[in-house]
């Protein structure tokens, strides 16, 4: 075998630079990744609340319910600004308000 040493420590140094800038890349991505997937939480509690105030339209337009009643299904609180249902899912909290 022909041996040449000027040219196996540039190669070495140069796969180990490729296998350094791979593995960063890899952890990169799977951090993110984490981090993508927990920032979908809190859009599906804003779908959530949304869906909750489409029922609340449903139920008084359409079904005739009477206010109380959608009041104690839809556990809808109040306070001064008005009336609101709020949702919350871990950290997340989300307050819709209906209006007075």
């Amino acid at each position: 075998m022909i041996r040449n040493k000027r040219g196996d420590i540039p190669i070495t140094i140069l796969v180990i630079g490729v296998l350094v800038i791979c593995a960063l890349a890899i952890i990169s991505f799977y951090i993110s990744f984490n981090s993508f997937v927990s920032g979908f939480d809190s859009i599906g509690v804003v779908e959530r609340t949304a869906l909750i105030k489409e029922k609340i339209s449903f139920y008084g337009e359409e079904l005739n319910f009477d206010e109380n009643e959608i009041k104690e299904i839809f556990e809808i609180k109040e306070d001064v600004q008005g009336k609101y249902i709020q949702l919350t899912d871990g950290p997340i909290s989300v307050r819709y308000n209906l209006g007075k």
